[in-house]
């Protein structure tokens, strides 16, 4: 890895069209909805928030694990990146079981359902950290910006298609890419 990814890496700064800025943004308001829910005091806002935060979640997680995880799997010339993207395979499974024990218990003001908010927002807090450390560092060292990029735009499509089925877009530039990605911010 060169000095100035690594650089990058420690700051956590990246150019607008390099995936780990991406998922940055997602990661932002997926903690933030994650916070609210473990928060949440009402039963009728609990159960709100799991419907925000449900297919947001599931629509990031697929998309990631295709245009992140796989190709770090794909990598023989690197443990970590295999070790990495494996790991983050299983703590995304771990999480669409606790979601989907949230979605389909009816009383969201039983003790157990908290409890099950509150261990969903401790492994996202953990996925993220371990994630925007560990993950984006492998992906600095093993792939050069225009793969990144690529997997940024792929990740957004994937992502955007299983939020909203209409086609998703064919070819972003870096400038379409960024205001998409703004966008999806502002919409979420």
């Amino acid at each position: 890895m060169s000095v100035f990814e690594k650089v990058r890496t420690t700051l956590g700064t990246y150019g607008d069209t390099d995936v780990r800025a991406v998922l940055q943004e997602d990661h932002k308001l997926i903690r933030q909805l994650a916070k609210d829910l473990a928060e949440a005091e009402s039963a009728p806002q609990r159960r709100q928030l799991v419907r925000e935060l449900k297919p947001l979640l599931t629509a990031h997680a697929r998309s990631e694990e295709a245009s992140v995880y796989t190709p770090m799997m794909q990598l023989r010339k690197s443990v970590d990146s295999r070790e990495a993207g494996n790991e983050g395979m299983v703590e995304h499974n771990l999480v669409d079981i606790i979601l989907e024990r949230l979605s389909s218990t009816p009383d969201a003001s039983a003790d157990l359902w908290k409890a099950h908010a509150k261990v969903l927002h401790e492994l996202l807090e953990h996925h993220i950290k371990e994630e925007e450390n560990e993950v984006f560092e492998e992906l600095g060292e093993h792939f050069d910006d225009a793969q990144r990029e690529g997997m940024a735009v792929q990740f957004l499509q994937g992502r955007d298609k299983l939020l909203n089925p209409k086609p998703a877009v064919k070819k972003a530039t870096s400038r379409k890419l960024a205001s998409h990605k703004r966008d999806a911010v502002a919409a979420g």
